[in-house]
């Protein structure tokens, strides 16, 4: 789904809603560490060469020096492990991806999570690291002086930080649980994980603990790009600091739990079913990509008609679990209950999907070509009918749809949930200045971040503009904005200004902004279901459902509905605001209107046990 904008220091909207990689946690700030991964291989320890320590060096890339700092401890198998810091960007404690030493000295230090590799020497003093960082194809100078490791976290503080801690992040219009567990280890290490509950499952593993001034901490989460600076209370109980992720920072304060709070979700489907659920997996082998899902189908005589489900955008699992709903899960339960057996699948890169290749790469378009290999698979079944099978689109999902539609005679149907209407520039700037509004974001902020967001659309949408020469134009944009000049200079504002432009810069941006559905849905002649909520603020319901319309009636659609459902979100909730803030703290998942909109219409043209119609 389209995710909720994220803000300059949470006041302007210029860091604008795409894709956020599953979560709508801050967008990462790491211009210089951000690539694909490698793969190093094991540690080799030299006998010759002790590398325990900490390590600090200088890399100039655009005229101002960023400080790197590796920390290098020995492990019991004789090889080493370590982290690596980028002060400057906020980034801590990002794990190293191997060290190795060959027999004639030469050491080699990666990070798998950027793209980065240090090749160095040892000097004869032992005290400096002299060598090369090369990453995006750049090699820069790297000499890195030996200091001391510091000291670790005092034995009757770890004690204290020992156990589970939990609080909510307040991030603009969102709000989200975040939990925090520790384990004190002999001589004051820690070890443990952080888990959002409301975005997922996922324990992300802690990757250190440092002792900062006083009586503060920070727990670094080095592989999602994140930091916890925090200070206990007298009494031990409670965490207060701050969320650092990139040039993002924002207070939070964890309570010590025993157990962790649980939150109500009274639609999540119970067994037994009266269905079969089947893990299943296919190839798209153009893209390098194995699929994972769940194929559920009904109980009695097939064969049966079918939808193949396709999420919104950003990395998402089969469910499309968000703020620890399951809607995918919901709507499949509902369907296979009613006879229509249903695909729903791991994005790329998520679950037990595979990444494929050159995932940063990857478009809407190449998203289409994923949706396809899914109908394949389904049209391979026995249980399913190959002339029966359709698509469910959610959001990013339902730009999908209509395109997959287009290009295979084999889909019989599409179902658009807050699919777009409008061009991608045109969504993203309403759906900023709703969600700004709802926040109550100043109208001033909101009208220089409209402002400054329709510039770097306009050069993004330059063809005539090579990626020199737009990069060049979006810097002299951020530069002279009003924003940015109210905020301090130096190195933050450097990086913040490189890691606006990289997200810009993306493929699936740089698709998505020119993308306009119209033309796609004007040449659609299957059955199009369009739903959407009123309180729809990511996908804005008026706009985009009276331009789908139009484009179905320019087309001559012969069988086309359209509905909006009053007081629904763009998660199909009923709410009060439509505001992303709401989404964890509704109970309800999925409206059972809708539910049972969308069965009704399928079955009533496609259901085993009626003669199929084109109109209700």
């Amino acid at each position: 789904m389209f995710r909720p904008a994220l803000t300059w220091k949470s006041r302007t909207i210029y860091h604008f809603s795409m894709r956020i990689y599953k979560s709508p946690l801050p967008s990462l700030i790491v211009p210089l560490l951000l690539l694909s991964s490698i793969v190093l291989p094991c540690s080799v320890h030299s006998a010759e060469i002790d590398l325990t320590g900490m390590w600090r060096g200088d890399i100039d890339p655009t005229g101002t020096p960023i400080e790197l700092i590796f920390h290098i401890t020995a492990t019991a198998d004789g090889g080493w492990s370590g982290t690596v810091d980028t002060p400057a960007q906020n980034s801590y404690a990002l794990p190293l991806s191997g060290i190795s030493v060959t027999t004639d000295g030469a050491i080699t230090i990666g990070v798998a999570a950027t793209g980065g590799l240090y090749e160095a020497t040892l000097d004869p003093e032992g005290s400096e690291l002299q060598g090369t960082w090369k990453q995006r194809g750049a090699e820069l100078v790297l000499n890195c002086k030996r200091e001391p490791l510091p000291p670790p976290v005092p034995q009757e503080m770890a004690e204290t930080l020992t156990g589970n801690w939990e609080g909510i992040l307040e991030i603009g219009a969102i709000e989200l649980r975040i939990v925090v567990n520790l384990v004190a280890h002999d001589a004051g290490s820690l070890s443990g994980y952080m888990v959002s509950p409301d975005q997922s499952p996922a324990e992300i593993p802690v990757t250190r603990v440092d002792l900062l001034d006083g009586d503060k901490v920070r727990i670094a989460v080095g592989s999602a790009f994140l930091s916890l600076e925090m200070a206990p209370s007298d009494d031990g109980n409670q965490l207060s600091g701050s969320f650092i992720q990139g040039r993002g920072k924002f207070d939070i304060t964890l309570e010590k739990k025993q157990t962790i709070t649980g939150v109500r979700r009274h639609q999540e489907p119970k067994p037994p079913f009266p269905y079969r659920a089947e893990e299943i997996a296919y190839d798209n082998e153009g893209a390098g990509v194995t699929f994972a899902g769940t194929l559920t189908i009904p109980e009695g005589d097939g064969p049966f008609p079918s939808v193949l489900m396709i999420t919104g955008s950003g990395g998402q699992d089969r469910d499309e679990t968000i703020f620890q709903h399951r809607p995918f899960f919901v709507i499949a339960d509902h369907l296979s209950r009613r006879g229509i057996a249903v695909l729903r699948v791991d994005d790329r890169g998520v679950g037990g999907t595979t990444a494929g290749d050159e995932p940063e790469k990857a478009t809407t378009e190449d998203f289409v070509g994923d949706a396809l290999c899914g109908v394949e698979f389904l049209k391979g079944r026995t249980e399913i009918a190959a002339d029966r099978i359709g698509l469910i689109g959610h959001s990013e999902g339902g730009v999908i749809a209509p395109m997959v539609a287009l290009r295979s005679d084999d889909v019989a149907f599409i179902v658009m949930m807050a699919g777009t209407g409008i061009r991608g520039d045109d969504l993203l700037l309403r759906q900023n200045e709703l969600i700004a509004r709802v926040s109550e974001v100043e109208e001033e902020k909101i009208k220089e971040g409209l402002e400054l967001s329709g510039k770097m659309f306009a050069v993004v949408l330059e063809d005539s503009l090579d990626e020199e020469q737009m990069r060049s134009r979006l810097e002299t944009i951020l530069r002279e904005s009003t924003d940015l000049n109210e905020e301090e200079e130096g190195v933050e504002v450097e990086s913040a200004i490189a890691s606006t432009i990289d997200q810009l810069m993306l493929p699936w941006v740089r698709w998505f902004l020119r993308y306009d559905p119209a033309p796609t849905l004007e040449k659609l002649t299957c059955p199009v279901l369009a739903i959407n909520g009123t309180l729809d603020l990511q996908v804005p319901c008026k706009e985009n459902m009276e331009a789908i319309e139009a484009a179905l009636k320019r087309g001559k659609n012969p069988d086309f509905e359209m509905i909006e459902f009053p007081q629904l979100n763009h998660l199909f909730q009923h709410c009060e605001t439509g505001a992303p803030s709401e989404y964890g703290q509704i109970e309800e998942t999925f409206s059972v209107d809708v539910l049972e909109k969308m069965t009704n219409w399928i079955l009533h043209r496609f259901g085993n046990n009626k003669e199929r119609k084109v109109s209700d």
